[in-house]
């Protein structure tokens, strides 16, 4: 007699890729995604996808569906963009600051307001780049990706409560981060920068970022 399957071991195994050509016509793009919140403007998205998945069709034949494959393949990609970001440095930062400023779309603004609201956009990634790479992820994840606490515990197989601590410490950080380089950047250039308050995260002007909700 075959016992029954455990409910989650079921569920993991539904959604397991079948093969290496499922695996990239069901999750490349979300994998492209994932490289762009987490790497920011100046990441190769191309370059991340095509080595994730070079790592998936190494893995994925002694791959386990006791967990999740979403946060097996999550992990994956998140190491890859954390390599990226090594190797490249300053020049990745350097890359994002330019590519920001010339990529991010236009609101339809006069241009001196237009130049601030880029300013702004690069600075928030500049910002971004300063945080530890947990701290990172679960920002990225829940401002940029619009998770909720449990669906990042869930997706990086942490408990709720560390969540939860990093991404309050992740939003002090960045918000110290940010407000430097906006007076810095104010003292360069000359051009009137908005001050932010410490807690007041919504009034960033990110294209990509949907800011201000309240952690649960």
């Amino acid at each position: 007699m075959s016992l029954p399957m455990p409910a989650s071991v079921e569920a993991a195994r539904a959604t397991t890729p079948s093969s290496f050509a499922e695996a990239y016509r069901d999750y490349a793009q979300r994998v492209a995604r994932w490289a762009h919140n987490l790497g920011g403007y100046g990441i190769d998205v191309e370059d991340v996808v095509q080595e994730v998945f070079l790592v998936v069709s190494r893995k994925l034949p002694s791959y386990s569906a006791s967990g999740s494959f979403t946060s097996w393949l999550f992990e994956i990609t998140r190491r890859v963009v954390a390599n990226h970001r090594r190797r490249q440095g300053r020049q990745l930062l350097s890359r994002a600051s330019a590519e920001t400023l010339e990529s991010a779309p236009s609101q339809g603004l006069d241009p001196a307001a237009e130049l601030e609201r880029r300013l702004l956009v690069a600075l928030f990634y500049r910002a971004l780049d300063q945080l530890p790479e947990k701290y990172r992820t679960v920002f990225v994840l829940y401002e940029i990706e619009d998770l909720s606490t449990q669906a990042i515990s869930d997706l990086c197989r942490l408990k709720l409560s560390t969540v939860k601590v990093q991404l309050v410490r992740a939003r002090a950080r960045f918000m110290r981060a940010y407000q430097s380089l906006v007076r810095k950047e104010a003292g360069v250039t000359g051009i009137s920068l908005p001050s932010v308050a410490e807690k007041d995260i919504g009034a960033i002007p990110v294209d990509v970022v949907q800011f201000g909700k309240g952690i649960p």
